[in-house]
């Protein structure tokens, strides 16, 4: 029978024994819990656990679990926590990006509950996305999401569990639930961000969004992050070159592979890396799927596609600044950051006028 809780503070020394005793191999005699990424895991709930072993040994895990504040019932309607666990259990073994190594993954289906136990890689190499990335680090972002696009390029069938970022319901869902509802406070309350044409495609992404949302997900099919941004990564740094180590794999799904880089440049990318580094990213993203073997989808597509994805990637900022509950000072932060770098990359890939 899984094992579920539903905060954080349930995982105790008998919830860690049932779920941990036959992977650890010797008991547990002590769990230490302390809060983990505030400000951050605005979707779910997050906590460091230190055990302390029969043996004396200490090992340090990270504890995932639903969010306790009203933003638990979005993340269930977009099956955030579902797609998670999925993604632990079948698909992080043949990941070309990284991903912490899963002790316990499990998921209640009827109510969404679920808990995931990973390692806990350490905090010293943890993204911060109100800081921008460097262009190392983003060329590295789009060369690995290409090697995990092409990985699974058109093989989606393979994996019939899988969500689907284009699936109308969903779409619908977030239009009227998250983005409409987030656009007027958003523009009200960071006025400073925006002008009347960046007011006027942003109401119009928003009045748009279904159409917007099929046409950015036309591309040939491949598994998506979903929510590939510096703050879902670990970036270790060995020998001066950086890796990334994905986390927060909650929008794992079928859909455009763009849409995964048009994240990552919208929402950690500073406006130094817009322009020219930006059309190098592009196509080094692109080489790296012709070498993993992609055929029949020229640069050209890439770019419109981009575009597109740029545009229904707003929705994360419209979210954090005008719908969800930020959580803290640092959610405050990080939506101001988002808005201005999504707003900037719009204007500089001209999406409006795709409208």
């Amino acid at each position: 029978m899984n094992e579920i809780i539903n905060n954080c503070e349930q995982f105790d020394v008998g919830c860690a024994n049932r779920v941990l005793g036959p992977t650890l191999g010797e008991e547990v005699v002590e769990v230490t819990l302390s809060a983990l990424g505030e400000g951050v895991g605005l979707m779910s709930a997050l906590s460091r656990a230190e055990l302390r072993l029969a043996s004396g040994k200490l090992r340090q895990l990270v504890i995932k679990c639903a969010a306790r504040t009203e933003n638990k019932e979005i993340s269930k309607g977009l099956n955030f926590y579902r797609n998670e666990v999925n993604f632990y259990q079948h698909l992080a073994q043949e990941s070309p990006i990284q991903s912490p190594p899963c002790l316990y993954a499990a998921l209640e289906p009827d109510t969404q509950e679920f808990l995931l136990v990973l390692e806990d890689m350490g905090q010293q190499w943890a993204g911060d996305q109100t800081k921008s990335c460097t262009k190392e680090e983003m060329m590295l972002a789009f060369k690995r999401a290409a090697e995990f696009h092409a990985h699974f390029w058109q093989r989606t069938g393979d994996y019939p569990w899988l969500a689907q970022q284009n699936h109308p319901p969903t779409t619908v869902f977030r239009r009227d639930a998250i983005f409409k509802p987030g656009v007027e406070p958003t523009i009200k309350m960071f006025a400073d961000y925006f002008n009347p044409s960046s007011e006027q495609l942003v109401r119009g992404i928003a009045e748009g969004y279904e159409d917007l949302f099929v046409r950015a997900m036309s591309a040939p099919p491949t598994i998506v992050h979903g929510d590939y941004r510096t703050d879902n990564m670990l970036i270790p740094y060995a020998q001066g070159k950086p890796e990334i180590v994905a986390v927060d794999w909650q929008n794992t799904s079928v859909g455009s592979g763009a849409h995964d880089i048009a994240y990552f440049s919208a929402q950690s990318c500073g406006n130094d890396l817009r322009g020219e580094v930006e059309q190098e990213a592009l196509h080094y993203y692109y080489d790296t799927l012709r070498a993993g073997g992609v055929q029949g989808y020229s640069f050209e597509d890439l770019i419109t596609d981009y575009r597109y994805n740029l545009m229904v990637t707003m929705i994360t900022p419209i979210a954090v600044c005008g719908t969800l509950d930020q959580g803290n000072e640092r959610g405050m932060t990080l939506g101001r950051i988002m808005l201005e770098r999504s707003l900037a990359a719009l204007e500089t890939m001209d999406c409006a006028a795709l409208l």
